[in-house]
């Protein structure tokens, strides 16, 4: 009885009363003090950073109290030390203090190692050097029965093996077998043979067809034969003999 009695006495209400006002001076006071923590409906402008050299974004930045995140890529087509992206955009509108994350152009290339090229072929070593951030620069023909077989690499003229550390973005020459070798054929008599005949036995010999000559102003090879050629046929055995994929020229009259 004595509970009832209180909960309908004045003293209650008067509690009851100051308990309500207690709290709702209590949340208005904390949802006070977050607008002004998290400066309700204050916003900044984002510069725009993009091509500004890193130190002069990042006085920017400090400058307008933004805070700041910095990842570094290289790319030969920027220059070093500038701002390549950022996050947020330009002119995007954010809270005071934001953290802006930047992507800087490295001055300096990563360094790469060079992976295991030989006896790959130029395709698939091509492909290879270009995925690895590197460049083919000469190609240098070798003896060698593999074909387009790489024999070596050089760096600035020099030879490299695999595992060699190189800038990204480094040329490198490779040395490739010519398909050929070092073995040598006797240089064939191909005076008073056609064209057609002179080009098979030079495919036999696995030789090449060098310059063409005409004799006068005929330029058809259906009706030619060969009446001089250079190297020419000896039987001297010192000069008798060419290496595989040598040349010889070719002079053509009309029958």
């Amino acid at each position: 009885m004595k509970l009832i009695d209180f909960l309908k006495s004045g003293q209650f209400y008067k509690h009851l009363l100051i308990a309500a006002v207690a709290i709702a001076l209590f949340l208005f006071l904390i949802f006070k003090w977050l607008n002004i923590y998290t400066k309700h409906n204050e916003t900044v402008t984002v510069p725009d950073l993009k091509g500004m050299p890193v130190n002069d974004a990042i006085a920017l930045l400090e400058e307008q109290n933004f805070r700041y995140v910095i990842d570094s890529i290289y790319n030969e087509r920027f220059p070093g030390g500038s701002v390549l992206e950022q996050d947020p955009d330009p002119n995007a509108k954010v809270k005071d203090n934001r953290t802006i994350y930047l992507t800087v152009i490295s001055s300096v290339p990563p360094v790469i190692k060079l992976p295991d090229l030989i006896d790959v072929s130029f395709r698939e070593a091509s492909a290879i050097i270009e995925s690895y951030g590197l460049k083919v620069g000469e190609l240098i023909y070798k003896p060698d029965l593999a074909q387009n077989a790489v024999l070596g690499i050089q760096y600035e003229g020099k030879p490299i093996q695999k595992g060699f550390m190189l800038p990204k973005g480094s040329t490198v020459d490779l040395i490739l077998g010519d398909g050929f070798g070092n073995l040598k054929v006797t240089i064939p008599n191909l005076v008073g043979l056609t064209y057609d005949e002179a080009v098979f036995v030079l495919q036999a010999s696995r030789l090449m067809i060098g310059a063409i000559i005409f004799d006068g102003n005929s330029t058809d090879t259906l009706n030619a034969r060969v009446y001089k050629q250079s190297p020419a046929f000896t039987t001297d055995t010192l000069h008798s003999r060419l290496s595989q994929g040598e040349a010889i020229d070719l002079y053509l009259k009309d029958n």
